[in-house]
């Protein structure tokens, strides 16, 4: 037998092995333990496996940017919400930016408090390049809302002139904390 018909016969037979191997059968299901219904011991099975999965550190699904309707939504009620901060920020900005948030709370330098009550300010993001500001200021403003391009600069909110703008400083799926350039507040929103 020639060099070349040997490895080529060690090729095919590496190849059948290896098929074999992915084809063998699944393992013979076991008999449940002495006093156990064939449903308890899938029972059982099934929560080994769960217990499995959780203890795996598998990464999370990525977040996918959601659809959002230019609208302030003003059929529904303001938000109120405990002010949750997020510590850090997770996901990617420019997919969790993308919808309606309401503004729950402010700190000045003194902690966050809540909004006012007669003060219902929304934003909303149908795009990283969009913003629909919804404010309804009892005595000031009556559901009033305003659209404008904006860009969104890393975590920079660039609004257009004459506006300052903001910075996204901590966010999560559900929440963010923007540093307002006008005046040095931190906003808290919370997803609506």
């Amino acid at each position: 037998m020639t060099l070349r018909v040997r490895s080529v016969a060690l090729s095919i037979l590496t190849v059948g092995v290896l098929a074999l191997a992915a084809c063998a059968a699944e393992p013979a299901p076991q008999e449940p333990p002495a006093g156990q219904s064939q449903g308890q011991a899938q029972g059982a099975d099934a929560e080994r496996e769960a217990e499995r999965a959780a203890e795996s550190p598998e990464a999370a699904p990525p977040l996918v940017a959601a659809v959002q309707e230019e609208d302030c939504g003003w059929a529904s009620p303001k938000r109120v919400a405990a002010a949750d901060v997020p510590s850090g920020t997770g996901g990617d900005l420019e997919v969790v930016i993308v919808g309606a948030w309401q503004h729950t709370h402010f700190d000045t330098g003194a902690g966050y408090e809540p909004v006012g009550e007669g003060t219902d300010v929304r934003y909303v993001f149908p795009s990283t390049e969009r913003i629909l500001y919804c404010q309804d200021v009892e005595g000031a403003t009556s559901q009033a809302q305003n659209a404008a391009n904006i860009t969104l600069d890393g975590t920079e909110i660039v609004l257009p002139a004459p506006a300052s703008g903001y910075a996204v400083v901590a966010w999560d799926a559900n929440t963010m904390v923007w540093l307002n350039h006008r005046d040095g507040s931190h906003y808290l929103l919370q997803r609506r």
